[in-house]
């Protein structure tokens, strides 16, 4: 059985389903059904358990599956490292970001990145930070733009700083505590203490993120829990329910919006988290990788050419430096 067929088992295996896995990879349901029975004939042994609507690997297809995952994946570590060295400046850059500062950072890095690199494809996934991190421990991407915080990180993944954001919290402009805030508080960030917002309810950012958890710390720390309004995976979501006099809420320094109708605040003591990309340790990453990092790190500081004035760009951007403090 050649290297192809081993990845249409794969296939089997992430679709759970005979019929969704020859979809995906453009096969009649018969020919990939016969596939997998003259392994099994050959193997002596079934390698997946057949229920009425899954396809379960048995013992013995979980210890085929391991195996053939490492044959699939030396195979494109291989390829990586041939056209890297040959200069082909071809291939493909698996990376994850999250949905909404992920976005708008590709629709300004990529442009520059094809520039030198125009043969070089994307595979792109959106998702949260704690998931970006196994995406990249189960090697379905190689790079991923995420966070940590307190110095927190996956022993098993390498993180290339890029620059430490501030989590603060936002009020709206009509609330009664805004006149603590003073002048640009969007530039100071000035501590309130979270016990005066006791009674108050609050627009949350879902329990998915890393920021939620720095969330949480905050209202430990304070010593009551939140009356939470509703919870959203968005944070212009959050955001906006802000900026629309709804609620106060926490979210970080990039979505600060000086000319919204909203004061910011610290809680101390401060939080903070480290924007970074990450890949996996040990992982031999291309000049088109390497290079790819060298913009995001550039964008992330407001250092790309042709950005522009980074606080006009919307959502996502940094605005302003977290204080020395932190």
């Amino acid at each position: 059985m050649d290297l192809r067929q081993i990845e249409n088992i794969i296939a089997i295996e992430r679709e759970q389903s005979i019929s969704k896995a020859a979809e995906k990879l453009f096969l009649t349901q018969s020919a990939l059904n016969q596939q997998l029975l003259r392994l099994e004939k050959e193997l002596g042994i079934q390698l997946f358990e057949r229920r009425k609507h899954s396809m379960i690997p048995t013992f013995a297809g979980r210890i085929y599956l391991a195996t053939a995952h490492q044959m699939v994946d030396m195979k494109r570590e291989t390829y990586r490292i041939i056209q890297d060295i040959t200069e082909e400046n071809t291939g493909e850059i698996a990376v994850a970001y999250t949905p909404e500062r992920g976005s708008l950072m590709f629709s300004y890095v990529y442009p520059v990145f094809r520039k030198r690199y125009p043969n070089v494809a994307f595979r792109i996934r959106e998702a949260r930070v704690k998931k970006m991190e196994q995406m990249l421990l189960q090697k379905e991407v190689t790079l991923a733009c995420v966070t940590y915080a307190d110095g927190i990180k996956n022993p098993e993944l390498e993180y290339q700083d890029m620059e430490e954001e501030l989590m603060v919290l936002g009020l709206p402009a009509s609330h009664p505590l805004a006149s603590l805030a003073g002048e640009r508080s969007w530039e100071t960030f000035p501590e309130l203490d979270l016990r005066l917002l006791k009674d108050e309810g609050f627009t949350m950012i879902s329990r998915e993120t890393r920021i939620r958890d720095m969330i949480d710390r905050s209202f430990v720390r304070a010593g009551f829990a939140p009356k939470i309004l509703f919870e959203s995976t968005s944070t212009l979501t959050v955001v906006n329910m802000v900026k629309n006099q709804v609620s106060p809420a926490f979210f970080p320094q990039s979505y600060v919006d000086p000319e919204a109708p909203v004061v910011y605040f610290s809680v101390p003591p401060r939080q903070s988290w480290m924007r970074c990309v990450a890949y996996l340790k040990g992982a031999y990453l291309t000049r088109p990788e390497k290079y790819f990092i060298e913009l995001v790190t550039k964008y992330t500081r407001g250092e790309l050419k042709g950005m522009g004035d980074v606080t006009a760009k919307g959502p996502g951007y940094r605005t302003a430096r977290p204080s020395k403090s932190l």
